[in-house]
């Protein structure tokens, strides 16, 4: 008999989800969990929203924890500055209690979030970037400066969580 049935089809979702499935997955877990803490802070619940917040900046430490630096190049920079920005911001809108704050980081996770919900959604043949022609570095670059990069900055490296396009057998395990 199953005790809570929610928690089974979360567990079979996480062990059968890609490692681009899985990123997002943790992008929807953060992004839940910062709405939450909104509604806690409009709410003057000042233990949900300490509450919901630690479980987004748990999150969002896992995601930066296992960034690949070797493999991810720039991307993974590039992520690393944004999860310490956003790290930055929870803090800030928890200790002034502003949903305003979290709402527009709840944006920048949304924008990069569907940037990796596209490429994990593209046919495997396509080209490297995301069939919304920007790569998670464009859209959180977009989400920051509300324009793409210029040209100049290159933004086709490759994910810092998943494999290459033709990865070698095993190659693709995240940092730890």
């Amino acid at each position: 008999m199953m005790r809570n049935p929610a928690h089974t089809y979360r567990q079979f979702s996480v062990q059968g989800a890609t490692p681009l499935g899985l990123v997002v997955m943790l992008y929807d877990g953060a992004i839940a969990f910062l709405l939450r803490a909104v509604t806690a802070i409009e709410a003057h619940d000042i233990p949900q929203k300490c509450t919901h917040l630690n479980r987004a900046l748990a999150i969002i430490a896992q995601l930066e924890g296992s960034l690949n630096f070797e493999l991810g190049g720039e991307v993974a920079r590039t992520l690393k500055s944004f999860y310490v920005y956003a790290r930055t911001q929870a803090m800030k809108a928890n200790v002034e209690n502003s949903p305003e704050m979290l709402r527009s980081l709840i944006e920048k996770f949304a924008s990069v979030r569907e940037a990796w919900y596209e490429a994990e959604h593209r046919p495997s043949t396509s080209p490297s970037t995301p069939a919304s022609g920007g790569s998670p570095r464009e859209a959180w670059y977009e989400a920051q400066h509300g324009q793409q990069p210029s040209p100049s900055t290159p933004a086709s490296e490759e994910s810092p969580y998943a494999p290459s396009p033709t990865p070698e057998p095993g190659s693709w395990r995240m940092s730890g």
